[in-house]
Formats: C-alpha cells, structure tokens, sequence
C-alpha cells in the first residue's frame, strides 16, 4: 500500500511539474536559454535568476526656436543587475534616423534631412573623454546605434558605472513622425537624447535601428531634467513639476494647482492669458522636472497653447492622477476642446474597467500639437496627438495613446520586436472602454476590428503575429500589430470567459510590470492561471498561416427538431454566432464561445427543438470574424 500511495504522489508530483512546460507553442533557440538560465520559467513567472537593468538620467538642455536645435548635456548612471560583465554598450541616437544617407522605413521631406545627432563629447566612469574614432574603441556609429565594442574598462555584474555626454540635436518641421515642430512658437521633442540601450536576458543588447516603422524598447529609469526655453514658453514634460510655482504666473499656478483635485476642467492658459501675456514671471525660464520609473522622458513647448487640467481618483486609497490637455487656438474654436474630459474619462475606464488596474503614473499630458490630421504617439506621462476631425476620432487616439502607459510602459515590453503585445493590447483597451469615454454601445468598439479580420487575415502578406516585427515590416504590420492582435485578445476572453481573462490579465501585469516581458511570458501566464495548456488557442492566432472561416455545411430538421452542423473551415478559432430566422419573421440566437473548438474538433453540431418553421439559418459576423461569408447562409428550399 505504501508503494502505491508512493507512486500516485511522485506521479502526481510530475504531473503538476510538466504541465508548466506542456506547449506545443515553437521556442526559438535564444528563448530557450533563457529558460535554461532560469531567468524566465514555464509558469509564466520570472524566474529565480531574472533581473532588469536601469539607469539615471540628469539632463540639461536649451531650446533654440529659431534654429530648431535642442543643446543639451546628461549625466547617465547607468546600473548592470545582470550577471554578465559588460565590455560593450550600446548608446542609442534616434535622430540620426534623420541624418543623410540613413536607412529609413518612411519618405522624408528634404528640408529636414540632418547631419544626424552631433556628439561634442562623452566621457565615461574613470573621467576619460572618449574619441569615438579611435581604433582599440572598435565604435561603430551605424543606422541610429553608436555601438562600442570595447569598453576602457568593463562594467562589472551588480556595480554602476557613470557616461557624461554633451550633444546637440535638430528638430524636424515637415517630417513630423512622432514628434516635430508645428510652428515657430511650439514643439514636441522626443527621443532626443543619447540613450543607452536595453541589455536583456534574451538577445543581450538591443541592437535594432529606429527606422520609423517599429518602435521602442527601454528599461525602467529615473529623469531629473531641467529644460531652459525663451520668455513665455510654457514646458510640459514626463515628469512632475519642480519649481512652476517660481515661472507660471501666480493665478496660472494656483489654477493648475486646483486642478490637483478638482473633478471640474479647470483652464489653466485660457486665450485672455495668452493676448495678455500674463502667464509667465520672467524673461528666460530653466524647467525642472522629474519622473522616476519611467521608460523614457518627452516634452513639449509652446508660447501660445491652451492649457486645460483635471484629476481623477483612481484607487480605493484616493490617489489622484492629474489628466491634462494642450492644444491651439483654433481646436477650441472647432470644438474640439473636450480633450482634457476624454483623458479623465480615459483614465478612470483603464482603472476601473479594463485592466482594472490602477493608472500607474501620477499624471497623463495630451498635448495636441499636429493640426493637420489626426493619430498620435505615446510616451510616459504624456500624449501627442493630432487634432482630430470628428470628436470620436478625437476621444479613441486619447483613449488610445493613453493606454499605452501600461503597454508598452509599466510592462516594459519590446515593440521593436513585438509591436502586437504594446499596439494590440492598447486596441484592445480602446475598444473595451470607448464607451464610457464617449457615448456608445458597450462592445460596438470591436466590430470593426473583427471585420477587419476577416477581410484580410489569410493574405498572402499576411504573416504569423509572433514573427519579429523588426523583421516584418510591410503594408500588414499595422494590421497584425492592432486589427489582428486586438481580435486575438477579445476572441481569448471569449474562449476563457470575462473573470478567468480579468484575474490573468491582472496576474500578468503583476508579475511583470517594470520588467521585460516576451510573449511566452503572456502565454505561459495565462496558462498558469486558467490551469490550462491555451496552445489550442496561441498556435493558430499567433504562430501559424491562416485565416478564420465557419461554414454551415448541413442541416437536419425532422419531428420539430433542428440539427445544424457548422464546419471550421479555417484553422483559426472564433465563436459561432447563429441567428435562426422563421416562417412567421421572429429570429432566435444561438452563441458558442470559441472554446468549442478546443478539443481540435473541426464541426461542431447544434440541437435545438424548433416549435415553429425554421426559414432561414446565418452565421452573423458582427462577434466572430469570418473569412468567407458564401457558406453562411442556409435557407429553405
């Protein structure tokens, strides 16, 4: 007996070991090591080995409107967690992507073609300039990387070392991606200082260039910076005020301190202000500002914006977050004013709703600097946006960019690599909450998406989502980033249910928020809490080709009972959404959620008693995608 119970507990001990590594999910080989290293494991955990890397950042820049040019210097105390010792780095120069000669995913106009960043100097921890030029250095300046393969001396596992660096930047005018100069008087800067790359247990150095397309990937860091700009130039930025109260004029600040706890919209700058000229003290102004654990650091500036600003409560312990707006003269007078309303309602939504995680920052700027369209780029605590030509486009890029403060910045994740798990998941957020930033139906958010699914997942351009978007760059990675990773998530809380998806979502924001999650992380979370292997659901959404398409291939109908057979056509699972039309003109519903082809079934039959005449049977696509819509209809002859 005691031999049996014996064997039961060391069988079901290595039960519950291998279901953690049970997946039929491919692992590429570099992936693996890390498993092996146990920095990740199979539960979806970190593993007992993980670490991050950061870094501080002291900045000191200028701004010089009439030449566009950004000047600055920055102390980095750059801090190795890894157990590796670091006889190179990677110091990132984004704007070199503007720099003659570079190679670039988009067209750029001419006129704001660079020499790329001008690097005055760098000198390292030991207090020796660095000539990039010189040979035992083996510097490398190529793309938007200055990458230096051998170091005076390394930076040792668990110590810190310190790079000082002098540099100067220009910002563009017509070529406005991401960031730009939208008139003489008013700029957005971002990614506009020398940066050290991402080391990570995965791939090492970040080596990718920014080539437009694909974007960012930076560990969790600390901003002290201070920004000097002309007379009545106002600086928003990723971070909290230092000395506004000793710039804004006092009725400024007082209005913007109000606004800390205010549910009302408070205007900060109104348009009186701005003719008056009464909303800055002196004639030169250096803004301070810092922003801990935060992935990169962005600001705005304009002498001639309007400033609105509220807050918002977002936790049960009254923590406020302060969602504010900037944006022209001419905005307010269209009536797209509203912004700073759409962010407070944003916030709350993303808090409250879905992920139900508390906003994670202290505050949120919307500056809406693009007057010529719309769309929007998200950076920490901040927004910039164009101005929108209809007030819901205008509340879903807020809703949107804003988003973003979870993925990609609290989880740290890689959008160079996987742009579905930042762009996907802030769709999806978008499309869950939409309606309680502007007035809709609850779901109508995702039609869209789902129909978009349908049309183009399959194509030939159309690539399995888990291959590298640094590596698939084409007309179909915005799809495959947002339309098809956002169906994918909606179509997983389908399959699992809306509690199971809230409490892995949740557990898996927890467990790595302020890390560097890859999408086995996601996967083999959500594994771990539904108790569950999912591979039936993430290998044909997104490793394999394919395409979702049902069919109703037969029905049966004898002594007032009613069988239909619809047939997985395509290999990707998505709901059954039937609507049963009779003879007298009244319609019935049938769902099944997409769990019913988890078993890897490729039909799945429908009973039902029909007490009066059935006429017509179609599979609606108004929650499930669908490839092909001929096979969706069934009438009687």
């Amino acid at each position: 007996m005691k031999k049996i119970n014996l064997f039961f507990i060391t069988l079901l001990l290595f039960t519950t070991f291998s279901f953690a590594q049970k997946t039929s999910l491919y692992i590429p080989r570099n992936v693996l090591k890390a498993y092996e290293k146990e920095t990740r494991s199979y539960d979806g955990k970190p593993g007992k080995n993980y670490w991050v890397n950061r870094a501080d950042y002291k900045i000191k820049a200028e701004l010089f409107p009439s030449e566009r040019k950004v000047a600055g210097s920055e102390i980095i105390t750059y801090y190795n967690e890894s157990p590796d010792s670091l006889k190179q780095i990677v110091i990132r120069l984004y704007q070199d992507v503007m720099k003659k000669g570079s190679a670039r995913d988009f067209q750029v106009n001419p006129f704001d073609l660079t020499d790329g960043v001008q690097l005055d100097s760098i000198i390292i921890f030991n207090g020796k300039e660095l000539n990039i030029k010189e040979r035992k250095l083996r510097a490398q300046r190529t793309g938007t990387n200055l990458f230096i393969r051998e170091l005076p001396q390394s930076i040792a596992p668990k110590s810190k070392a310190t790079f000082e660096i002098k540099w100067s930047m220009i910002i563009p005018k017509e070529t406005r991606i991401r960031m730009g100069a939208y008139n003489d008087s008013t700029f957005y800067v971002a990614y506009w200082y020398p940066q050290i790359s991402v080391y990570d247990d995965i791939d090492g150095w970040d080596r990718f260039d920014y080539g437009g397309a694909v974007e960012f990937y930076n560990d969790i860091n600390n901003f002290d910076v201070e920004i000097t700009v002309p007379k009545n130039y106002v600086v928003w930025g990723s971070g909290l005020y230092q000395n506004a109260d000793k710039i804004l004029k006092p009725n400024i600040f007082e209005k913007y301190k109000k606004a800390w706890t205010s549910d009302e919209i408070i205007n900060v700058i109104t348009e009186e202000d701005l003719k008056n000229g009464t909303t800055i003290n002196s004639e030169k102004n250096t803004w301070h500002l810092i922003g801990n654990n935060i992935a990169d650091f962005s600001w705005a500036t304009s002498s001639g914006y309007l400033w609105d600003a509220t807050s918002v409560e977002v936790d049960n312990k009254g923590r406020r977050v302060l969602t504010d707006a900037v944006y022209p003269i001419e905005s307010f007078q269209k009536g797209w004013n509203e912004v700073a309303l759409f962010s407070k309602l944003s916030v709350q939504a993303l808090s409250t709703n879905s992920p139900g995680v508390p906003f994670p920052f202290p505050k949120v700027t919307t500056f809406n600097g693009e007057t010529r369209g719309g769309g929007g780029m998200e950076i920490p605590m901040m927004c910039n946006n164009g101005v929108a030509m209809s007030r819901g486009s205008q509340a879903g890029v807020t809703l949107h960019e804003i988003a973003h403060s979870y993925f990609p910045f609290y989880m740290g994740t890689n959008e160079r690599k996987y742009a579905w798990m930042d762009e996907g998941w802030a769709t999806f957020f978008t499309s869950d909450n939409i309606h309680l930033v502007i007035e809709q139906e609850s779901g109508e958010g995702f039609e869209g998406n789902i129909r978009g699914v349908g049309m183009m997942m399959g194509n030939e351009l159309d690539l399995p989502t888990i291959i590298p978007s640094i590596s698939a760059r084409s007309q179909m990675l915005g799809f495959a980033s947002y339309t098809k990773a956002s169906s994918a998530y909606y179509f997983l809380r389908d399959a699992i249910g809306n509690e199971l998806f809230d409490k892995a979502m949740k557990e898996y924001i927890n467990r790595w928020n302020g890390k560097h999650p890859i999408p086995y992380d996601f996967f083999f979370t959500f594994n771990d809490v539904v108790k569950e292997d999912l591979s039936w659901f993430f290998k044909p959404w997104f490793f394999d080709y394919g395409y979702p398409d049902l069919g109703i291939k037969n029905v049966l109908m004898k002594n007032k009972k009613c069988e239909i057979t619809i047939e997985k056509v395509g290999n990707v699972p998505v709901p059954i959404d039937l609507e049963i039309t009779y003879n007298d003109g009244s319609k019935e519903k049938i769902y099944k959620n997409t769990s019913i082809w988890k078993k890897g079934n490729s039909e799945f039959v429908i009973k039902f008693d029909n007490k009066k005449e059935v006429q017509k049977i179609e599979l609606i696509t108004k929650r499930s995608s669908d490839a092909e819509t001929k096979n969706n209809v069934w009438e009687k002859k």
